[in-house]
């Protein structure tokens, strides 16, 4: 049978170049956002013991991601810490190695922060309902620890004025529709 490998790894919090030492559970969703279930296996809640898990699936696009615990009290389902996503394409007798960014509170809370005003300015959530969300998370931030490596957090600015830029010059499209990924860039 013509399956594929993938070998999930969990980094170290905030920092993509070392291995998480914990325990954590990996999830593979289907593209449609189902679990996978093949061969009467549910691929959920897979325990990668010291941030890391090898599995044998049919080839495919797949979701995954991660947590490192769970816990179930008062009657509520509770998660903790979720790893980014990443979607992988695996392929017949392929091995793909794949790493889940473990990000620290504060990073989350940052892009959710910016998410919350985009959706604001596309009318998704009234202006005083921003405000009082704002208030509330630029309070949560500032108790959190910042990042020590800032990755996309120390660049929001930047990139939102590049994109401001070429909108207003009106070449954001044709930046795009001109990329050539053979060329080195």
């Amino acid at each position: 049978m013509s399956l594929a490998t993938i070998d999930v790894w969990v980094s170290a919090l905030d920092d993509p170049c070392k291995v998480s030492d914990r325990n954590w559970y990996i999830t593979v969703y289907n593209c449609d956002g189902s679990v996978l279930k093949w061969c009467g296996r549910e691929y959920a809640v897979l325990r990668a013991p010291c941030g890391h898990r090898t599995l044998r699936v049919p080839p495919g696009c797949y979701r995954i991601n991660a947590v490192w615990s769970f816990s179930i009290g008062d009657g509520f389902y509770r998660v903790n810490h979720f790893t980014d996503s990443v979607v992988v394409q695996a392929c017949c007798d392929k091995h793909t190695c794949v790493t889940l960014f473990n990000p620290e509170a504060h990073r989350c809370g940052v892009i959710f922060l910016a998410a919350l005003r985009d959706a604001a300015l596309q009318d998704g959530i009234p202006k005083a309902l921003l405000n009082r969300a704002e208030d509330t998370m630029k309070e949560v931030l500032e108790a959190l620890p910042r990042p020590v490596r800032p990755f996309e957090l120390g660049r929001l600015e930047e990139f939102e004025k590049r994109v401001r830029e070429q909108e207003e010059r009106g070449t954001l499209k044709e930046d795009f529709l001109a990329f050539d990924p053979s060329q080195d860039h």
